[in-house]
């Protein structure tokens, strides 16, 4: 297990149908390590959405923008609902 720390703001606010984007900095990352994110829904578990390495992944539901370094990334969410509310995990593996 690592000692990597990830930090992200406490609350982000968005407007329905727009685009939110998600930072989350990671500046111990090490080259091994993968950037996971998780939504956690209230009153449910934990829920995976996407993981990169290196490169930017797009799939269905969000795209992960990984900064050159690394020590960086961004979660995407095209069009947010109100489904959408929840807790986002950044965390490296």
């Amino acid at each position: 297990m690592s000692d990597a720390k990830t930090t992200q703001p406490n609350a982000m606010e968005s407007t329905e149908e727009e685009p939110v984007h998600l930072p989350c900095n990671h500046s111990t990352i090490s080259g091994n390590e993968y950037i996971y994110w998780y939504r956690q829904i209230p009153n449910q578990g934990p829920e995976y959405m996407i993981h990169g390495l290196k490169d930017n992944v797009t799939d269905g539901k969000a795209t992960l923008i990984v900064a050159v370094g690394r020590k960086s990334s961004t979660l995407i969410l095209p069009r947010v609902t109100l489904g959408d509310a929840g807790v986002y995990y950044c965390i490296l593996r």
